[in-house]
């Protein structure tokens, strides 16, 4: 299964554990799956008191 979500687009992501599990600063052992990722942008909390920030320019790595 495929999910395409907005949480792509924050800067706590993290590389996927074992190169197929979702993960990021709020979900460090993996993200669950009866998390709503429908409104991610909206709330101010996903886990662990961390929500979704947009990545910045300066947080993009270097070319």
């Amino acid at each position: 299964m495929i999910c395409v979500n907005d949480c792509r687009e924050c800067k706590h992501k993290l590389p996927k554990i074992e190169g197929w599990l979702a993960c990021c600063e709020a979900f460090p052992n993996g993200q669950p799956n009866d998390f709503d990722y429908s409104k991610v942008k909206e709330i101010t909390e996903c886990n662990n008191g961390i929500g979704f920030e947009p990545i910045e320019d300066n947080d993009k790595p270097s070319e």
